[in-house]
C-alpha cells in the first residue's frame, strides 16, 4: 500500500491514472493529480511521476529524475517501483538498499542496444541477440499476465475487431498500464533502429497458448484500401520490432510464407522487420504469422513504428 498519504490522496492517484488514457483535457488533469499526491509523497504517484518523467511528459525528459522518482516510491513501500529497480539493476533479491540500487542502474549502458545481424535482405530483417535481459522479459510477462484480452485486427473497413485469423491474446501498453522498465525498452529499440519515440505506437505483449496464432498478415497499410485511409492518417507502420521473451514452448516460429522464411528467437532476442523497402514502397514480402505453439506458452513484445508522429489532439 502507498505510504506518506492520506487516503484521499491515494484515491486522486487512481482517478489520475484512469485520467491518462483519456483525452488530452483529462491526460492533463492526470497529469496534475500526479505530481500533487507525488509531492505530497504518495508512493503509488511517486512510481507514476517516474514514468512521466522518462517519457518527458509536460516537463523536460529525465532519466535522472525519473530513477530518483522510482527510488523515492521504493523507499516509501511501492511494490511496482521496487522490482522496477530490481529489474533495471539486475539486483535480484538483494537487500532493500534503494538508493544504492538506483545508484548501479546506467541508463546510458541499458539503451545501447547489441549489434544487428542480417537474417534476410528481402524481406529485410535484422536480429539482435540479447536484447533484453531475463529480468526483463520476466517484468513484461508479469506485467501482462492479468491484464490479457482478445487480440484484435484492422478490418478492410479500418476498424479494430477480434478475428479468427487471430486468436492469441495480448495487452496494449498505454499511458495508465507502462513503466519505466517498457520505457527503457521502448529506448533501446530506438537506438537500435534509429527511429525516434514520438513515432513509436503503444507497445504490446502478445500471448499465444497451444493452438493459438496470428494467420498470416502485413503489418503496413495499404494506400489502396479505402478503408485503411484513417491510419494513413496517423502515418504508414514502416518498421515492426519484436522480442522474444520466453522460451519454454514448441513451435510458434514467425513464418514469412512469401518469402519461404521462419525465425524464432532465443528468450530476449529481438527481430526487426522492414514493412517498407528503403524508397519508401511496400514490401509484399514482410507478409508474416504467428504460428501457434503445440504446446506450452509463448510471449512476445511487440512494438509497431510510424513514419511520422500523430497529429496534436
Amino acid at each position: 500500500m502507498s505510504q506518506g498519504a492520506s487516503p484521499r490522496e491515494r484515491l486522486d492517484v487512481t482517478e489520475a491514472v484512469r485520467l491518462l488514457n483519456g483525452g488530452r483535457d483529462e491526460v492533463f488533469q492526470g497529469i496534475s493529480l500526479i505530481d500533487s499526491a507525488a509531492a505530497g509523497n504518495d508512493a503509488d504517484a511517486l512510481e507514476r511521476r517516474a514514468l512521466l518523467e522518462a517519457i518527458g511528459c509536460a516537463r523536460p525528459q529525465s532519466w535522472d529524475r525519473s530513477l530518483d522518482s522510482l527510488a523515492q516510491a521504493a523507499r516509501l513501500g511501492s511494490p511496482s517501483a521496487q522490482d522496477q529497480l530490481r529489474t533495471l539493476a539486475g539486483a535480484g533479491d538483494e537487500p532493500e538498499d534503494w538508493d544504492e540500487i538506483r545508484s548501479r542502474v546506467s541508463i546510458e549502458r541499458l539503451i545501447q542496444p547489441p549489434p544487428k545481424q542480417a537474417f534476410s535482405e528481402s524481406p529485410r530483417l535484422r536480429v539482435l541477440e540479447g536484447f533484453a535481459s531475463a529480468a526483463e522479459c520476466q517484468w513484461l510477462v508479469k506485467s501482462a499476465r492479468d491484464r490479457l484480452g482478445p487480440a484484435t485486427v484492422v478490418t478492410p473497413s479500418g476498424s479494430q475487431t477480434v478475428r479468427t485469423a487471430r486468436t492469441n491474446r495480448a495487452v496494449a501498453f498505454q499511458w495508465a498500464e507502462t513503466d519505466v522498465v517498457t520505457e527503457v525498452i521502448r529506448a533501446r529499440i530506438s537506438a537500435a533502429t534509429g527511429l525516434p519515440l514520438p513515432l513509436f505506437e503503444a507497445s504490446q505483449v502478445l500471448h499465444y497458448a497451444p493452438g493459438q496464432e496470428f494467420s498470416s498478415h502485413h503489418d503496413y497499410f495499404d494506400p489502396q484500401n479505402p478503408g485503411h485511409a484513417e491510419q494513413l492518417r496517423r502515418g504508414q507502420r514502416i518498421a515492426t520490432v519484436l522480442v522474444y521473451i520466453n522460451e519454454r514452448y514448441s513451435g510458434g516460429e514467425t513464418a514469412f510464407p512469401a518469402a519461404r522464411l521462419s525465425f524464432r528467437g532465443k528468450a530476449g532476442d529481438a527481430l526487426f522487420i522492414a514493412n517498407v523497402g528503403r524508397s519508401g514502397s511496400l514490401d509484399p514480402l514482410t507478409l508474416h504469422a504467428g504460428t501457434p505453439p503445440t504446446a506450452g506458452e509463448k510471449w512476445i513484445f511487440s512494438q509497431w513504428i510510424r513514419d511520422r508522429a500523430p497529429p496534436p489532439a
